[in-house]
């Protein structure tokens, strides 16, 4: 369990630094191409560790799944990269981070996907709603 937790932080970082070069590299290279070119480049990483990793099975669901991530991930870089440039990498991080939240734990109680329903307490609700309040006073200040 540390190391997921160690993981989501260095995750956290990256997601900050990756928010603020899309956005300088969308100014000039347009939010598209630069999506193109993002994707190319994690494509590549992917394909160079691949090898040396177990081999997937490839069933037809879950070449779908990965398809609609692939779409899904070119949809949040483009949008970030814009957004950001746009608005502030704080602010629209802020958003995401609140947004993502909200849907994490409604997907996280249907059981989206086949994954365990989990419910929240009220403590989780409270969490929430301190997050969402951070997210305006980052937003609106």
């Amino acid at each position: 369990m540390k190391l997921a937790v160690v993981l989501s932080l260095v995750v956290g970082v990256a997601v900050a630094f990756q928010a603020n070069l899309t956005s300088v590299a969308q100014r000039t290279m347009g939010p598209v191409f630069m999506v193109a070119l993002s994707g190319f480049a994690t494509a590549t990483v992917a394909a160079g560790i691949s090898p040396f990793l177990a081999r997937p099975e490839l069933t037809g669901r879950a070449v779908v799944y990965a398809v609609a991530s692939g779409i899904l991930g070119a949809l949040i870089l483009g949008g970030i990269a814009y957004a950001a440039g746009q608005g502030g990498v704080a602010r629209t991080i802020s958003l995401v981070i609140a947004t993502q939240l909200l849907v994490g734990l409604v997907l996280d109680s249907v059981g989206l996907f086949g994954a365990d329903p989990r419910g929240f307490s009220p403590l989780t609700i409270l969490g929430v709603l301190l997050i969402l309040i951070g997210g305006v006073l980052v937003v609106r200040y």
